[in-house]
This record gives C-alpha cells, sequence and structure tokens, in this order.
C-alpha cells in the first residue's frame, strides 16, 4: 500500500466545505430568501447529492452576516420521540457562540429537564421518561428557538434534515406539526430529505395541509461549467493541470456532486506534483474509482430482487423498460413497473427534469455496462 504525503483538495467522503458548494447560487439565494420569509420549505434530492452540504453553506453564510440564526437538527436513524428529542437537544447545543446561543442556554436553565437535554444540566436528571412524559418534552424543545427568538427579537431558521425519517416514529409527525405550525412570525422551517417517496407521505396528505403547503425545492445535476472551473482552480491551487481528463471527468460524473469530487480526486492523485492530466491519466484514474467502488455496488445490487436488476440494467443502458430489450431479458412490464418503483422509492433511481427515469449514480450505471452487454 502506498501513501500519498499530500492531501487531496477534493472532499467526496462527506459534506463538501462550504465554499466548496458550487454551481448552487440560485438555490442558496432562494432558500435564504423563504429563511427570512418565515416560509415552510422542503428541499429534497438523491443521496450524495449535496443537499446537507448546501444546508451547511446557508448556515455558515447566516451566521457570517448576522441576519439570521440557524438551527440544524440531524434526524437520520431516529427510532423514538426521545431520539428526536435528544437529536434537537444536540442541535440547540451546537448553535455557534453568539446572541441566540446564549439566550438558548438561559431559557434551557428554567427548565431542569431541558436543561439536561442540551447537555446542561445533571447527570442524575436524565431519567428514563414514560410514553406522557417524552412528547412533553419534544413540545418543550420544539417551542425554545421561538422563545428566543422572540426574546431578541429576530429570526431563525429550524432546519431538519433526513426529515424521512421521522415518518418512522409513531405520533412524531402529529406533535412536530400541532407545535410549530403557530411559529411563522419568528421562524422558518427547511425540512429537507432523500427519499422522496416517503416524504411525499408526509407533505400530501390531507390530514397533514400545514406541510402541504411546503414550497418545495429540489436540487437537480450540477451545470458541467460550475464543475470544470471548480475543478480547474483546485488543480491549480495544488500545482497541477486537469488538462485532457477533464471532459471525460464531466461526462463520467453526469453533474452528481460527489462523484464529480470523487473522480476529481482519483485524477488529481494519479496526475502527481506539477503534472498534467491525460487522458491515459483518466484511464487509470476511472479504474482505480470503479475498482474501489466494486463492492458497494455488488451491496446494492444484491439488495435487489431479480426483477429490479433487469430494469437497473436497463436504465444503465438507456433502453425502455418495456421494450424490446426487456422482453429479451424476460422482464414482464408488471414486474417492470414495481421495479421502477422500488428502485425510484430506494432513491436508486429519478427523474433528474422530468426525463425518462435513470440510474441516480453514474458509477453504478457505468459498472453494469462494463459488466453486462446491452441487452
Amino acid at each position: 500500500m502506498t501513501f500519498d504525503i499530500e492531501t487531496s483538495p477534493f472532499v467526496f467522503d462527506g459534506p463538501a466545505p462550504p465554499d466548496d458548494v458550487v454551481g448552487r447560487d440560485i438555490e442558496i439565494a432562494a432558500l435564504t430568501d423563504r429563511a427570512m420569509h418565515g416560509r415552510f420549505v422542503l428541499l429534497y434530492a438523491p443521496r450524495r447529492y449535496g443537499k446537507t452540504s448546501l444546508i451547511h453553506r446557508i448556515r455558515r453564510d447566516a451566521h457570517d452576516s448576522n441576519d439570521l440564526a440557524v438551527v440544524l437538527v440531524d434526524f437520520l436513524g431516529v427510532q423514538t420521540i426521545d431520539d428526536l428529542s435528544h437529536r434537537i437537544g444536540q442541535a440547540l447545543q451546537s448553535i455557534p457562540p453568539g446572541p441566540f446561543a446564549s439566550a438558548v442556554r438561559k431559557l434551557a436553565g428554567r427548565s431542569p429537564e431541558v436543561s439536561a437535554q442540551l447537555g446542561y444540566g445533571p447527570a442524575k436528571i436524565q431519567l428514563k421518561r414514560g410514553e406522557q412524559e417524552a412528547p412533553h418534552l419534544l413540545e418543550e424543545l420544539l417551542r425554545l428557538p421561538h422563545q428566543v427568538a422572540e426574546g431578541l427579537d429576530c429570526r431563525a431558521l429550524v432546519v431538519m434534515d433526513e426529515f424521512q425519517a421521522v415518518a418512522d416514529v409513531s405520533n412524531a409527525e402529529a406533535i412536530i406539526r400541532s407545535t410549530i405550525q403557530h411559529q411563522r412570525d419568528r421562524l422558518s422551517y427547511l425540512f429537507a430529505g432523500s427519499e422522496q417517496s416517503i416524504l411525499n407521505t408526509i407533505f400530501a396528505d390531507r390530514a397533514a395541509p400545514l406541510y402541504g403547503q411546503a414550497e418545495q425545492f429540489r436540487l437537480g445535476r450540477l451545470p458541467d461549467s460550475a464543475l470544470a472551473e471548480f475543478i480547474e482552480e483546485k488543480f491549480s491551487a495544488t500545482d497541477r493541470d486537469v488538462g485532457t481528463a477533464l471532459p471525460h471527468l464531466l461526462a463520467a460524473s453526469r453533474g452528481h456532486p460527489q462523484r464529480a469530487a470523487f473522480l476529481a480526486h482519483q485524477v488529481w492523485q494519479a496526475t502527481g506534483p506539477n503534472g498534467t492530466a491525460t487522458v491515459e491519466t483518466w484511464e487509470t484514474a476511472y479504474g482505480e474509482a470503479m475498482a474501489r467502488s466494486h463492492h458497494e455496488f455488488v451491496a446494492v445490487e444484491s439488495g435487489l430482487e431479480t426483477g429490479q436488476r433487469k430494469t437497473a440494467r436497463l436504465l444503465a443502458w438507456e433502453e425502455p423498460p418495456y421494450g424490446a430489450a426487456a422482453r429479451r431479458l424476460g422482464l414482464p412490464k408488471g414486474t417492470a413497473s414495481k421495479a421502477l418503483v422500488a428502485l425510484e422509492r430506494r432513491s436508486l433511481a429519478w427523474r433528474p427534469y422530468g426525463e425518462d427515469l435513470e440510474l441516480v449514480d453514474p458509477l453504478f450505471a457505468s459498472w453494469i455496462r462494463d459488466r453486462d452487454p446491452r441487452p
């Protein structure tokens, strides 16, 4: 095993740093505008499409401008009402230092249980709660940002990331809705998530009109022009030139933010200090990227039923799921229809701009094409 002495400038293994969020100026401006006007907004995108990175950028910009306090709650993996309270407590505790954070701490001190949830109170207060106590604490925590904003005469944005997880927690959606529906005078809410089918269930339910009125924003592909400029700047800043590898990189990533950063990282490593990337460099980098992704793709495919795997193969080759190619694979129309729904529900397939369904991950599609011939 070899180790690179110099760190790659491309972050692909987690949310991108705020300054690395490119090609999203319109989205940032629109979401910030809604936040300043007390709106409820739904932001969704496939996984790894830069949703969380965009949220962090908005939070950083808001903190720098001092115009808006941002509370960022991550609901990924929550299972109980207590989990929700714990995540909100973590979010309130991690607000950057300033008047809002100080006011949160002061108000939390008036409730021993809230103070303990935020990590300010003695550990002995953190007792196991019964079914009736848990919703009460959640309501208190949901009210706290509004009370702080009212006291400071300011506006705050509460971001609930991975909000689709709330659907699996009994009564959670109703508690949240009933608590926040009258907070628009001081708070705006941004609900963010990755699983469109579950989000649609939450926000389109006629019994939940508050969510049904949320304005929807969907993150699409990044424009090649923004990616090209970003990649060229990163290479130049580290004494490298992306050279003739760039068009191949852009074509392979298809505007996918994480995959573009991942491929750029591989090309950067293959280029070497003071080097210029060539087509041969690209081929080496692409081979390394696919080798590193192989086990991930095997795991993804092993979780699919036979009809879903056949449908994914058709999508990878941009073949209609009901045409001659599907018949050659022995894929009945009914099976294909169910498979399309399942792939979209699992965020493996999507319709970027109202187009035909395609696989979200361009490298997964390439992996299938490299292995399986066109049907």
